[in-house]
């Protein structure tokens, strides 16, 4: 099968792209499929002439610009069958930060407390601690952890509050992070993250390999562990994200707390949804077997 990979981009994930698409080209060109990867940097016009040498589309690409629907809704015009989804409306509903809290709110998904802010004083009337992210952020590049008002200061916080993107707080939430994939309508087994001692699941931990990714999550009792993968599942259906999709979420001793979704999981040799999949039997191998028969 000749599969074209569309990775690359423009947005803070450009790197971490590169990497899953890498990652599933040598893969796949071990599974005997001929593959190229493309660099959406070169725009998207070329596409369309490539895509006439290929039998699928491969979309890895993280951050707004992939996962935010706006490649997805260019490639439906082709006509040739798409890895993960077609729906690029559910992608833009799911994905960013905002919408996704209100969907939360809705609907009854447990989720933290948050609101929307726009300054140092807004944060301050808030309350700290609390974690300050972009409504269209698709890294933990765009999320600072705000445990007292010296870290108002940083430059990191300086820098969201000058982005002008939307920006919101949530309450911080100590207690242990999980995730929960899902793959053609199934749950998969719930990865407990464990960053490094005194740190969190920052960009560099995340993609160095100096977290710990656990599956069966052992420091989450099965209950919650059962209902994460429920509202995973719930989530993944409302916004009909096709294929597959990951959704984060923060634990404490009785509850869990949605935070996010990704609607393109990453695919790097340290992703999550890999290792979800790997503790159910499936390599990686399969695993991208498995979403290029689901291609829609």
């Amino acid at each position: 099968m000749k599969v074209l990979v569309i990775t690359g981009g423009d947005s803070s994930e450009r790197e971490i792209s590169f990497k899953s698409a890498e990652n599933v080209k040598q893969t796949l060109e071990e599974n005997g499929h001929k593959v190229l990867l493309y660099d959406l940097r070169e725009g998207y016009k070329p596409i369309i002439q490539l895509s006439r040498k290929y039998d699928i589309l491969f979309p890895v690409l993280h951050g707004e610009e992939g996962e935010g629907g706006k490649l997805h809704k260019f490639l439906n015009k082709i006509g040739k069958p798409i890895v993960g989804t077609r729906n690029y409306k559910g992608m833009q509903k799911a994905w960013y930060k905002i919408p996704f809290k209100l969907y939360c709110n809705k609907f009854g998904i447990p989720t933290a407390e948050w609101k929307n802010v726009k300054s140092k004083q807004d944060i301050i009337n808030f309350g700290l601690p609390c974690v300050l992210k972009t409504t269209s952020g698709g890294s933990t590049l765009e999320v600072v952890i705000l445990k007292d008002k010296s870290d108002l200061e940083t430059a990191d916080t300086e820098r969201l509050l000058n982005s002008g993107i939307d920006l919101f707080v949530e309450k911080y939430i100590q207690g242990p992070e999980i995730t929960v994939g899902i793959l053609n309508n199934k749950a998969y087994p719930v990865l407990e993250i464990v960053p490094p001692e005194g740190s969190w699941f920052n960009y560099e931990n995340k993609y160095s390999g100096a977290s710990k990714e656990i599956p069966f999550a052992p420091s989450v009792p099965k209950k919650l562990q059962k209902q994460a993968q429920r509202i995973a599942l719930k989530i993944h259906r409302h916004f009909n994200l096709g294929t597959y999709s990951r959704t984060d979420f923060m634990t404490t001793k009785d509850n869990v707390y949605a935070l996010e979704i990704n609607t393109i999981p990453g695919l790097t040799s340290e992703s999550l949804m890999p290792k979800a999949a790997k503790a159910t039997g499936m390599g990686f191998g399969k695993f991208l077997e498995v979403l290029l028969k689901s291609a829609e």
